[in-house]
């Protein structure tokens, strides 16, 4: 029984030394490792301007740290160690990774970088086509990730960005009203435009034959005819949407067999209907 105790002993005393040689040689390596490691960065919600903090290990090995829109480089550091560094947030910073540049490689972060952002509308065009590209102007628009246009149709894909100025093209089924922008940020932001887009409509100035016959061409004049997505005859209940030609001062349409006396509408690409102010007539009807 005696030997068995000693035996046992010495085994469990064996294993502690085994398990604290390798406890220390961990601890060392931990210790000795010169890889840069990027622990968290914070405080979440800060604005434009204020000072975030990285957290994490062998931080003075860090170069520059790169924001969405916006580089810092190690010279403007608010401060720099090996397990913190402060950097002030750039007014053209957007959202999105960070990426911590070092000699020996790049460590991007695997949240994205939020702020409270105070974006602004300053101007929007008075008057537009769809299909034409406008210009919004505010402050810190970089950070609009989406402009919806009265109807309810929103564009997400921009021609152009920058902090000042946005340029989007308007898409062909919007409506005149007022132009709402969605910003990112800790705090999402819906803003209304202060007055109206009105949306360019195509106008009808007359149409020929006065007196016409069915399944032959109707020649409309007017202005803006390029924007007529189809014509609505009296009597049928979807207009015609092929035409036999369709230049901004003049559209040629097959008139439909089943077309009867009446007003004839331009439908826009908006659905917004346009109607003439005389009646199309047919030959041999009073």
């Amino acid at each position: 029984m005696k030997k068995i105790s000693n035996l046992r002993f010495l085994t469990v005393a064996g294993f502690l030394m085994i398990a604290g040689l390798l406890i220390a040689c961990n601890e060392d390596e931990v210790a000795t490792s010169s890889e840069v490691q990027l622990l968290s960065f914070g405080p979440s919600g800060v604005s434009l301007g204020d000072t975030i903090s990285f957290i994490g290990n062998n931080l003075d090995k860090v170069t520059s740290v790169e924001l969405t829109g916006a580089s810092v480089p190690a010279s403007a550091f608010v401060k720099q160690t090996p397990d913190r560094i402060v950097v002030t947030v750039p007014n053209e910073t957007s959202e999105g990774l960070v990426t911590l540049k070092t000699t020996a490689g790049d460590i991007v972060s695997k949240t994205i970088l939020s702020l409270e952002v105070p974006v602004e509308i300053t101007k929007i065009p008075a008057q537009a086509k769809p299909g034409d590209n406008i210009t919004i102007s505010g402050k810190y628009l970089n950070w609009v990730k989406g402009v919806t246009f009265a109807q309810d149709t929103t564009v997400t894909e921009f021609v152009s960005q920058t902090m000042t100025e946005l340029v989007v093209t308007v898409p062909f089924g919007a409506q005149t009203g007022p132009i709402v922008f969605s910003a990112g940020g800790t705090e999402p932001l819906s803003i209304e435009s202060e007055t109206e887009l009105v949306i360019t409509l195509p106008a009808l100035k007359s149409f020929a034959p006065a007196i016409a016959e069915r399944e032959k061409n109707l020649t409309i004049t007017g202005a803006n005819l390029d924007l007529t997505m189809g014509v609505l005859f009296t009597g049928v209940a979807e207009p015609v949407t092929a035409f036999v030609s369709k230049v901004p001062g003049q559209l040629v349409v097959k008139i439909p067999k089943a077309a009867t006396k009446g007003k004839i509408s331009l439908i826009a690409y908006s659905a917004v209907p346009v109607e003439s102010a005389d009646l199309l007539k047919f030959v041999g009807e009073k």
